[in-house]
């Protein structure tokens, strides 16, 4: 009841924003849609889009600006039609003044827990309507969603919804924003879509213009996103903040560059003030080594990613993210490090427009200054102190695989000349596999392993957006020595 009582009031405070006609904002893209993103993969490793892709969402006003600057001459087909989607999906997105209205439906067996970047339902049975409304600095996004059986009791959902307002070339927005941080594909090791997003304040760069000043121009587009989130779950500390800041840079074409940073601190019966926020942004929050037992101030991640395509046009680019869970011998430096590695490449096979990836994500803590030591068994993604851990509504926010944890995944996504396209993702999956049980583990108290495969197709027509799936599954518990067989499937449709 009380999560309801707190949705439902800042569900309000944004309706009572509609009347507060300021201003132009264009909306962002949120994470989730496979074909929307290899789109813009596409025109960034062509030398379409100077920008940086690794954070989402994404500023559209920054996707049309950049593609506006750019020599669009000598572009493959392939190339030429992901230009005219995305073309088509901003001037959809950025009509001004403009009142719309969709709405959706999905259906599931054996609905995913573990998430890669696709959206997929969350629950066997969901209902959405959504209204959308751009002003000349106002923008306006209301959703909400009807669960059913849903896994954490939350029936009615405003997952999605959020009021912005711009600021120059900022945009500060209020609500249920999905985030995305690092190039990964299967999951992301600080910030992704498998746990539900909770409320919340933003405030973010729209567009990722240089530095004019010679002494910082090198760093070439960058971005800039901050956060400041309410855990209104049931929790060991009731109401904490989630905290998030991230900077991006693309200082050499085909290269860029993100640091990220996010942390719990406040909450139910702890401290909660100027120098306790002050501790938490310079590091002292290592009882016992660099400050106080009793004033700890939070819980934090920080680490970087790196993406960069190969030079001399080989479709080829290769990714990692390193993310620290606990800081070096009390120094304000990441240590105990959680590791994910990658690789993209990109063509054509049969006519279609292929993107696949390989990558192998590791939530072990693993100490050394680049975690190539031994490791730290129950540490990614649990504290002392928010015994609840980097979770929400019993989902990590980090990897969906939780701590202690190892991914192999490979996918692949194919285009067709129409823009319809098919996904196929396979993963093998080791849950929690050293160290004690684990009760707070969001996926298995003891170690299993996870083998599963999915195919989705996604087509769009004048009666909207319709996305189909299948899927199987296979999950040993390595202690019992017993497995199981899951068959899972998905019909997901749009009016949009």
């Amino acid at each position: 009841m009380r999560n309801c009582r707190v949705n439902l009031l800042l569900a309000a405070l944004l309706l009572c924003n509609l009347g507060s006609r300021i201003a132009v904002a264009d909306p962002y893209a949120a994470p989730g849609e496979l074909l929307l993103r290899t789109d813009i993969q596409l025109l960034h490793d062509a030398g379409v889009l100077n920008v940086p892709i690794n954070a989402w969402p994404i500023s559209y006003s920054d996707i049309d600006r950049a593609i506006s600057m750019s020599d669009l001459g000598d572009l493959s087909e392939p190339v030429v039609a992901a230009l005219q989607r995305v073309r088509e999906r901003i001037s959809w997105e950025s009509a001004a003044d403009s009142l719309r209205f969709d709405f959706g439906a999905s259906a599931a067996e054996n609905p995913r827990f573990i998430r890669s970047f696709e959206n997929t339902p969350r629950e066997s049975g969901e209902l959405f309507a959504r209204l959308n409304w751009l002003g000349e600095r106002l923008a306006v996004n209301l959703q909400v969603t009807g669960a059913a059986d849903p896994f954490d009791d939350d029936e009615v959902r405003f997952d999605g919804t959020y009021v912005g307002l711009v600021l120059g070339n900022w945009m500060i927005s209020a609500g249920w924003q999905e985030r995305w941080w690092g190039p990964g594909n299967g999951g992301s090791l600080i910030l992704g879509t498998n746990a539900r997003p909770s409320p919340g304040i933003t405030f973010q760069r729209n567009n990722s213009t240089p530095f004019e000043t010679k002494w910082l121009s090198w760093i070439g587009p960058w971005s800039f996103t901050t956060f400041f989130d309410l855990l209104d779950d049931e929790r060991e500390v009731d109401d904490a903040i989630l905290f998030g800041a991230r900077f991006s840079i693309q200082p050499l074409d085909g290269l860029e560059v993100g640091v990220s940073r996010v942390g719990q601190l406040c909450g139910d019966g702890r401290i909660c003030d100027l120098e306790s926020f002050y501790n938490f942004l310079v590091g002292n929050d290592n009882r016992g080594l660099n400050i106080d037992i009793d004033d700890e101030p939070g819980n934090q991640l920080a680490g970087i990613d790196i993406r960069w395509r190969l030079p001399r046009k080989v479709p080829i680019a290769i990714y990692m993210q390193w993310i620290g869970e606990d800081t070096r011998s009390g120094k304000p430096l990441p240590g105990s490090w959680l590791r994910q590695a990658g690789a993209e490449f990109w063509g054509e096979i049969g006519g279609m427009s292929q993107r696949s990836y390989f990558e192998v994500s590791d939530t072990i803590c693993r100490l050394g200054g680049f975690g190539f030591s031994e490791s730290k068994v129950n540490c990614a993604y649990n504290h002392g102190v928010f015994q609840s851990g980097y979770r929400f509504n019993g989902r990590v926010i980090g990897h969906g695989i939780d701590g202690d944890g190892r991914s192999f995944s490979a996918g692949s996504t194919l285009v067709q000349s129409s823009g319809h396209s098919w996904n196929v993702l396979l993963r093998h999956m080791e849950i929690n596999r050293v160290g004690p049980d684990n009760m707070r583990h969001s996926i298995s108290s003891g170690p299993s392993e996870i083998t599963d495969i999915q195919i989705s197709h996604d087509r769009t027509s004048a009666f909207g957006t319709i996305k189909i799936a299948v899927g199987y599954s296979r999950t040993e518990d390595v202690a019992l020595t017993e497995s199981e067989n899951d068959v899972s499937a998905f019909v997901q449709w749009s009016s949009r």
